[in-house]
């Protein structure tokens, strides 16, 4: 208790020195976060991409500031940006145009430059292509960098900002952005919200629903019936997480499935798994028997083999054991896999030598396709991927003429569309849109069925460019999303060791002072849902304010800065807030001692 009242109270002391003043977008980087870095931008993770950033008061074009960047770890990634982005609601069927100065100091092997770049269209790829003339680099004086593009009436929306790769420093500074020749104004924006007062908390109580636990085996679930208003006659309902290794968000949304099916006729479930290897599990919970360990795992991420989805996928198999009028099925909807669609094709054709060996060809033309950026990034040889499209269009009309029925048909179908999606991987926004896609497409394979979607929060928010946008753009509100949150704890996250990764418990940061998290503590609430759809439908006071506090997302390595997004109202329907949170409990990390059950709490 001690600990947490001298923390904020140290917190709130560094934060009022340099957080009280902020211009929407700081463009000249004049205003400056207690870590000497710019407030309102983006920057590249140190520990991930080997880049340092800081605001410099002796290198500078004008004011007080520029930001430096300066390689620190050529093992690592190799490049890094620093980006703030624009609404497509700014930039559609307009010109927009960026200017900034840039500096270097002895940046060899590569450049600084800047971007401007609709999101949808996005590839990392191209960031660090090193061509003739391109940016900035050596050695060289303050010079000016331009970029104009028009963008069309559907774009997506903008991010901009800039890039650095090579050994040596950068300095930028004086960005200005116009918009069909009228400048980006940059006002001064309020100080976020640090406290909440006795009326603010009273506006709040009336969107907030407190929840009892999150033990998904407790009997009473009068907490979870407002469920039944908040997703209304939704058929498509996103429960998101903001780690990939909260238990207690876990257990929670495990929680809420139960509720869902047995209260709300829900009866598919639909993972951020690879699709193909995520049925087979479908088997087991259906009619099957056997160990469901091995088939979570094969599901291929780290992430699901946790005693947590063993939890749920075990109530699953002895809820279907019920008979109950519908039954769950078991589904995925991710595509960066082709191992399980290359095996279900094989199996389809395999009396059939001629189409066996078209696919041997094709699966050995898969190994072959692929690569990773220095960032991870996937990266597809067009021409072999061209080949490998020619033998897929094969394979589709021999799929036509098997005896088997039109269910195991479009089934097959579905996995060459797999392969497809896996080809066209590099933009940024492609992964979401194909998630998307197959989503839709379990959907209209069950029209009258209503389905769960377990997936990061940054896939599941309305937002251009991610999964949720997409099925909010052909669902609208027959779509429901759900982002999960917390204050403080520790959850499983990938941490860098050496050269490489391990999973491990990660201390989380606790929320402060201009975040989302830690204005939510202050309800006193352990656990709960904010309708933030009932806040924006009637203009609620605190929408004045909390838009501009950053709120957590890290995924599955860990980073830090774990507090990059903001408004929050736009991107989910509701909230969920846990306070504290454990690491989900991974298969291979049990010992002695270590407990595989969860008590109620």
């Amino acid at each position: 208790m001690y600990r947490k009242i001298s923390l904020a109270l140290l917190i709130l002391i560094c934060y009022g020195c340099n957080h009280i003043r902020t211009t929407r977008y700081n463009l000249d980087f004049e205003y400056t976060t207690d870590a000497n870095l710019p407030t309102q931008w983006g920057i590249p993770d140190k520990s991930y991409h080997g880049y340092a950033s800081e605001l410099d008061s002796k290198q500078k074009r004008s004011g007080r500031y520029s930001l430096r960047m300066s390689q620190i770890d050529p093992e690592k990634s190799g490049w890094a940006i620093f980006y703030q982005s624009l609404p497509a609601s700014m930039i559609q069927g307009k010109t927009v145009e960026l200017k900034g100065w840039i500096k270097t100091n002895q940046l060899t092997d590569g450049f600084a430059d800047l971007y401007l770049e609709e999101y949808e269209h996005i590839n990392y790829n191209n960031f660090p292509i090193d061509t003739l003339n391109r940016g900035v680099r050596n050695s060289s004086d303050w010079t000016q960098i331009v970029i104009k593009k028009q963008f069309d009436d559907h774009a997506s929306y903008i991010e901009f900002g800039g890039i650095m790769k090579g050994r040596g420093e950068a300095w930028f500074d004086n960005l200005e952005i116009s918009i069909d020749g009228i400048p980006l104004r940059d006002t001064i924006q309020p100080s976020p919200k640090i406290r909440l007062t006795r009326k603010d908390k009273q506006e709040l109580r009336k969107y907030l629903h407190p929840i009892r636990t999150v033990a998904p085996d407790a009997t009473d679930t009068n907490d979870l019936n407002v469920l039944k208003e908040l997703i209304g006659e939704s058929s498509v309902v996103a429960l998101g997480e903001n780690t990939h290794g909260s238990s207690e968000i876990f257990r929670l949304k495990d929680r809420f499935i139960r509720y869902m099916v047995e209260e709300l006729g829900f009866d598919v479930f639909s993972i951020e798994a690879d699709m193909p290897k995520a049925y087979p599990l479908n088997g087991l919970i259906q009619d099957g028997e056997g160990d469901p360990i091995p088939l979570i795992c094969r599901m291929g991420m780290w992430i699901w083999c946790t005693d947590e989805m063993l939890s749920l996928v075990n109530w699953m198999k002895k809820y279907n054991d019920r008979k109950p009028k519908s039954e769950i099925s078991f589904t995925g909807f991710d595509m960066q896999s082709v191992e399980g669609s290359v095996e279900n094709l094989k199996t389809a054709f395999k009396d059939d030598n001629l189409s066996s060996q078209l696919i041997d060809r094709i699966e050995d033309a898969l190994t072959k396709v692929l690569s990773y950026s220095s960032i991870g990034n996937p990266q597809i040889d067009a021409e072999i991927a061209s080949t490998i499209e020619r033998e897929l269009s094969k394979i589709d009309e021999r799929i036509n003429k098997l005896p088997d029925d039109k269910e195991r048909k479009e089934w097959l179908h579905q996995n060459v569309t797999l392969i497809r999606q896996f080809l066209g991987q590099g933009p940024l926004a492609w992964r979401d849109r194909c998630m998307a896609d197959n989503i839709l497409w379990i959907k209209r394979q069950e029209p009258s069925s209503r389905i769960m979607i377990w997936a990061h929060n940054g896939h599941i928010e309305r937002c251009s460019g991610k999964m949720g946008g997409y099925l909010n753009d052909a669902l609208d509100s027959d779509y429901t999303n759900f982002g999960f949150t917390f204050y403080d704890g520790v959850y499983t996250a990938l941490n860098r060791d050496g050269k490489g990764y391990v999973q491990k418990a990660t201390t989380a940061t606790t929320a402060y002072p201009g975040t989302v998290e830690y204005i939510l503590e202050q309800l006193d609430e352990p656990i709960f849902i904010l309708d933030l759809k009932k806040m924006r439908e009637e203009g609620a006071p605190a929408l004045a304010w909390i838009d501009d506090l950053s709120f957590r997302h890290v995924g599955a390595i860990k980073v830090d800065n774990e507090f990059p997004d903001k408004k929050i109202t736009e991107r989910f329907d509701y909230l969920v807030f846990i306070r504290e949170t454990s690491p989900s409990h991974l298969f291979w990390m049990r010992s002695a001692g270590a407990r595989s059950g969860f008590s109620e709490k």
